[in-house]
């Protein structure tokens, strides 16, 4: 019979088990956490809309479950997904947070200004196609919950608008596409790849600085 933890993120079991057994209390925390998890990497993937993102945080807010909106705020910010989200979380003071949905002209307008979407969404269905279609791609491996992962996204983001028409840049998630990470044997987050005519030319792993990832890649230029 499974145990509650199973349902659990890798990096929340692993915590899980260095502090020991849980108190009712931090195990249902646990698990609002882990419905949280699920709930953003189903954003992550496509699965469900702003719209749905929205109403469920709204539920949240409604129901008083603060930890669980900054734990988005946080999640979501940085992420490639962020303007996409159309979620704006407003602080009331307090440390108390709202949460409100972006009329679309305003969440392209924020896209616009901030030149994103410049990074290409990768999955076990087009990663091939993507590697035969740039001549030099970088693709970031992350999981949502890997918080190494989020100080990534957006060194990745700028990455993409300066390197815009030499390096294209993509990500993917490996809890949604574990064949792909199995394929380049990714065994720990964040991992970059770097293909290069259609081969695979280096890894980095671990989140680097941008300046230490832009001398790495002025070797694949040219």
């Amino acid at each position: 019979m499974a145990e509650w933890q199973d349902d659990l993120p890798p990096l929340v079991r692993e915590k899980l088990a260095r502090i020991g057994d849980a108190s009712p209390d931090e195990k249902a925390r646990m698990k609002e956490l882990s419905n949280l998890d699920s709930l953003l990497a189903d954003f992550f993937g496509g699965a469900v809309d702003p719209e749905g993102l929205y109403e469920r945080l709204k539920q949240y807010e409604d129901q008083d479950k603060q930890f669980l909106l900054q734990e988005a705020q946080a999640r979501l910010k940085g992420s490639f997904k962020e303007k996409e989200s159309r979620i704006a979380f407003d602080d009331v003071g307090a440390g108390r947070l709202t949460v409100r949905l972006l009329e679309e002209e305003e969440a392209e307008a924020a896209v616009e200004e901030e030149g994103d979407g410049m990074v290409i969404e990768l999955t076990a269905d087009n990663f091939d196609e993507a590697v035969r279609k740039h001549r030099v791609l970088v693709v970031d491996c992350w999981a949502e919950w890997c918080a190494p992962c989020r100080m990534v996204a957006p060194i990745i983001e700028e990455l993409a608008r300066e390197y815009h028409g030499t390096i294209a840049f993509g990500k993917l998630d490996v809890d949604r596409n574990q064949s792909v990470a199995a394929k380049y044997n990714i065994m720990s987050i964040p991992t970059l790849l770097v293909f290069k005519d259609w081969q695979l030319v280096d890894q980095m792993v671990g989140a680097q600085p941008k300046q230490m990832l832009q001398q790495r890649l002025a070797s694949y230029i040219g």
